[in-house]
């Protein structure tokens, strides 16, 4: 009776054992392999505070599910009228991995700070960020706000408002061109300039 009561003890422990044994780990991305781990990060995680991290000049860190991208300021820019033909020709586009404006695009913001500038009072600016499709969309979504960032600094020091100056991020969500080489990629990584129009003003008439 003993000896069935130890076998039984030594079973059961045999068996938590190999139960233990089958149990996943949980998964680790590593950076630049160009995927991610879903389950890491909440759907209402604050993108603008997740790792900025790159290994070997890839766009990949560990992150997870996104939230769709909304307006930075709701208050200030709901219900407003967006013209997105004003400055569609100063687009800005940038190198791979790169957030820096080149100097070849500099004559750009130039123009659109002298253009924005001329506008009158209630005009404000929404500047897109955007990536190529290469690397994880938490990233490419960091990315792009960093490029849109960029640029709102560079016209901040062409003398522009900066109360009146937003930014949010796309990352690869919105390619401009549908395509897997260079001749896309290079259109994609850009920046964009929305004008937003004053908002409209509403008058209420009393009938009697």
């Amino acid at each position: 009776m003993k000896n069935s009561k130890l076998f039984v003890v030594a079973l059961a422990a045999a068996l938590a054992f190999a139960s233990g044994c089958r149990n996943p780990k949980p998964r680790v991305t590593q950076l630049g392999d160009g995927s991610f781990a879903r389950e890491s990060v909440g759907k209402n995680s604050d993108l603008n505070t997740l790792p900025l991290a790159a290994a070997n000049g890839g766009d990949s860190v560990v992150g997870g599910a996104l939230p769709d991208p909304s307006l930075p300021d709701e208050g200030t820019l709901a219900d407003r009228d967006f013209d997105r033909t004003a400055f569609a020709q100063e687009t800005v586009y940038f190198e791979f991995d790169q957030a820096n404006v080149k100097a070849s695009e500099a004559s750009k913001l130039e123009q659109v700070a002298g253009a924005f500038k001329a506008k009158g009072p209630g005009f404000d600016l929404l500047i897109e960020g955007h990536c190529d499709e290469r690397g994880t969309e938490e990233y490419n979504r960091s990315l792009g706000e960093r490029r849109a960032l960029a640029i709102r600094e560079m016209l901040m020091k062409s003398g522009v408002d900066s109360q009146h100056v937003f930014t949010r991020s796309f990352g690869k969500d919105k390619p401009a061109l549908v395509g897997h080489d260079d001749s896309a990629w290079s259109k994609n990584r850009r920046g964009e300039f929305i004008l937003v129009l004053p908002k409209k003003i509403t008058t209420t008439q009393n009938t009697k």
